[in-house]
Parts: C-alpha cells; sequence; structure tokens
C-alpha cells in the first residue's frame, strides 16, 4: 500500500491544508508533503522498523500540524499586491481625468466621447482585472500555440474585412472600438511565454521555429503598415527568448539581421525615412514633415515648471490624437515640467514594482508571462514619452493607461490582471 492510500497520512495532511486559506496551493503543498513524509518512512525502514512503527515515526518528527498549516498560510497566502494595483489606479484615473480636462477646459473635440468612453473603458478594465485575478493563469499555458495561430488567423482575417485608420486595423463591434494592431503585440507575447516555457534551444528545429514565431507576426504587421508595433514585439520577443535560454550569439545575429532589413526597409521609402528622421532637425520642413516636430519643440520650450495651465493656445491645439500619441505633451503644456516629472515618477514606480514582484514568482511560465507583458509596457512608455520631447521618431504608439485608446486601455488593464494573477499563485512551482 503506497503512503498516498494511508488514511492516517491523509487525515495528517488534510489537516494541515484545513489552515492554507489558498486552495490553488493545496496540491503542491499536499505532494511535497507526502514525498517529504515518504522520505522519511524509507529511512526509518532502512533501520528495521515496520510500516506501521515508520509512519509514527515520520509524522512525530514532521511536527504538529496546526502549526505546519498556519506557516504554509503565510507562506502561500494567495494576496493581491497593492501597490502595484494602487500605481495602475492612479495612472488609470489620471488618464480619464486628462480626457475631462482635454474635452471641458480645453474644448478639444467638444463632446462628451473622450470622457464617456474613457469611463466606460476603465470600468470594464477594472472589471476585467479582479476576474483575470482569480483566473488561474497556468491554464493558459496548454493553449500557448493555438493563441498564436489564432491571432495570426484573426489578423489575416481582420486584414481583409477591417478598417485601415492611421496604419492601424480596426475593427468595431456595436458602440466598441478595437485596434487589432495595439492588442496583438499583447497576444503574441503571452503566446510566446508559453511557446518558449522549457523549450529546447539546443535543437535546431526548434530555432527554426523559434525565427517562424518571430517573423510571422512582424509581416503581419507590416502588412497592416505597423511599424511601430513590429518594434514592440521584436524587442519583447527577444527579451523571452533570451530570459528561456536563447543564446547570445543567436540574438546578436537576429539584431544585426534586422537591423539591415530596416534600412534596407527605410531607404526603399524615401518618404517613411524621412518622416523618421525629421525629428533630428524639425525647422528644416516647419510647414510638412516637420510641423508636428515644430509643435511639440514649442510646447517643450515655453511650458516652463507649471506649465499654461488650461489656457489653450494654438500649439497644442495643433497637435492631432492629442488624446492619444501626444498627450504627454498636453501634459506638459498644462501642468508644466513638474506635472510631467510627476506622471513619470508613477511610471517609473509602476515599472519597478512590476519587476521586484516578479523575483518571488516560482514558476517559470509565469515569471515569462511578466517579463513579456512588463517589457510591452516599458517599450511603450519610453518611446512615447521619448517622441514627445523630440527625442524620438514620430511613432504611433500610445502612452499606456493615460492616452485614450479604448480597447488598448482595456488590454493594458487586463494585461495588469494577468500580473496580479501570476503573483497570487507566486509560491507554486508550476
Amino acid at each position: 500500500m503506497g503512503i498516498k492510500d494511508n488514511s492516517k497520512i491523509n487525515e495528517y495532511i488534510d489537516n494541515i491544508c484545513s489552515y492554507v486559506k489558498f486552495k490553488g496551493s493545496h496540491k503542491e503543498i499536499k505532494d511535497e508533503l507526502f514525498a517529504h513524509i515518504e522520505d522519511i518512512i524509507d529511512e526509518n525502514t532502512e533501520r528495521g522498523l515496520t510500516e506501521v512503527e515508520s509512519t509514527s515515526e515520520a509524522l512525530k518528527r514532521m511536527g504538529d500540524g496546526e502549526a505546519i498549516g498556519k506557516q504554509l498560510n503565510i507562506a502561500h497566502k494567495g494576496t493581491p499586491d497593492w501597490i502595484t494595483l494602487l500605481l495602475t489606479i492612479i495612472l488609470v484615473n489620471a488618464g480619464v481625468c486628462l480626457m475631462y480636462l482635454m474635452q471641458y477646459k480645453n474644448s478639444y473635440k467638444p463632446n462628451d466621447y473622450l470622457f464617456n468612453h474613457s469611463l466606460l473603458y476603465s470600468a470594464i478594465g477594472t472589471v476585467g482585472v479582479v476576474l483575470l485575478y482569480f483566473f488561474d493563469y497556468r491554464k493558459l499555458e496548454k493553449y500557448s500555440k493555438y493563441i498564436f495561430i489564432g491571432m495570426c488567423l484573426s489578423f489575416i482575417l481582420l486584414f481583409l474585412i477591417g478598417q485601415h485608420k492611421n496604419g492601424s486595423l480596426i475593427i468595431s463591434i456595436g458602440a466598441f472600438t478595437f485596434d487589432i494592431m495595439a492588442i496583438s503585440s499583447y497576444v503574441f507575447i503571452i503566446s510566446m511565454a508559453g511557446i518558449f516555457n522549457n523549450y529546447d534551444w539546443n535543437n535546431k528545429i526548434n530555432l527554426l521555429k523559434a525565427i517562424g514565431y518571430l517573423f510571422i507576426p512582424i509581416f503581419l504587421m507590416l502588412s497592416s503598415q505597423g511599424l511601430a508595433y513590429c518594434g514592440i514585439y521584436f524587442i519583447t520577443f527577444l527579451v523571452l527568448a533570451l530570459k528561456s535560454g536563447m543564446k547570445k550569439r543567436y540574438a546578436i545575429y537576429i539584431v544585426v539581421f534586422n537591423i539591415i532589413s530596416f534600412l534596407f526597409y527605410s531607404f526603399s521609402r524615401p518618404f517613411t525615412l524621412k518622416r523618421l528622421l525629421v525629428f533630428l532637425h524639425p525647422f528644416s520642413d516647419p510647414k510638412s514633415s516637420g510641423f508636428l516636430s515644430v509643435q511639440m519643440y514649442n510646447i517643450n520650450h515655453t511650458s516652463g515648471i507649471l506649465g499654461h495651465g488650461f489656457s489653450s493656445t494654438e500649439t497644442v491645439l495643433n497637435l492631432p490624437s492629442m488624446e492619444s500619441e501626444f498627450v504627454f505633451n498636453y501634459i506638459l503644456h498644462t501642468f508644466g515640467w513638474l506635472g510631467a516629472a510627476v506622471i513619470i515618477s508613477i511610471i517609473i514606480s509602476f515599472i519597478y514594482r512590476i519587476l521586484h514582484i516578479s523575483k518571488y514568482v516560482r514558476d517559470s511560465y509565469g515569471r515569462l508571462l511578466i517579463s513579456g507583458l512588463i517589457s510591452v509596457f516599458i517599450v511603450q512608455f519610453i518611446s512615447n514619452i521619448l517622441m514627445n520631447l523630440n527625442l524620438f521618431p514620430i511613432v504611433g504608439v500610445a502612452l499606456p493607461f493615460l492616452s485614450y485608446g479604448g480597447s488598448l486601455g482595456l488590454v493594458n488593464m487586463l494585461s495588469v490582471g494577468v500580473i496580479m494573477s501570476v503573483y497570487r499563485r507566486r509560491s507554486l512551482s508550476a
């Protein structure tokens, strides 16, 4: 009879688990306790004790079940990271407030659309965070390849039936509009976290498959003129590949190849190259390709420490998509460099906190998920802020949480929900 069939041992372990409130950890706790008790029984058997004596001695050595259960309850406490949630709430509500100020204080797009929809998406996102917190993220891993294939097929289908707008792939469902290009970055990264978990990088076939996992999404994004999102996916893909064990020299080969491909792509499209590099000399063509860079230059150099307040100026109102890609310039114009510094400080705190909590996650798949998602956030935060400061080419990347993006804001919050789900189960190894 195995120890798992021993009623005395089962009763002892069940008693321990009764003190552990997080039921998701019970299976792992039981497996660990059974393994430990079995080792002690084997040791006692070698000493010549009978099976009954070995079992009794093993349970005695294990100690008081109540004390062990209370200790394990602390170790496996499934609670959210309140600091990350607080920082997320601050960023989301700051974004909603910005939409309100744009509409009602600056008369930007004078209707209720921005503010009302921001409230709606933030409310839906909040519910999504709560639901995903209780959802066991580990269930996603076995569907990772299907998620990847499904996203690719959806991309192709939506490319055929969707609507193109400003380099994005848009689909509308009732009152809701979804930017598939922006959403796909997150979906592809979630799928790659599962695919790369326990990935054998020494297998040449797997290396070829990985190249396909990289270039198929990039090709689909380029087909829809999503150059910026290609960059986001490329960087986060490399992060996941390196963290899952890919050799650094392979990463160098991929980076060099992509740089050469990007240069070839850019020089074959002179207009695109000019648009990307105009931030270096915006006043060389201030009324055409350099127009936006000139407007941002003026905002950066005239806002001062406290900004202009809610007084609208022609400079800030001349920025198209001020509610999305150029929201940081609105913050700078309205609240000055002090307000911009506060926002940047909150963003840095948000990034640091998620990187910090990832250290406590035992499950390799969970760590990859967090690494991929925070990489997407970091790339978007950095590229958008630098773009608004005229230190980076103008690309169609919004500022997470703060920009109005509807579906993008929603998927940002859902990503935090996935991270919270991982953190809740941080003590579990698989």
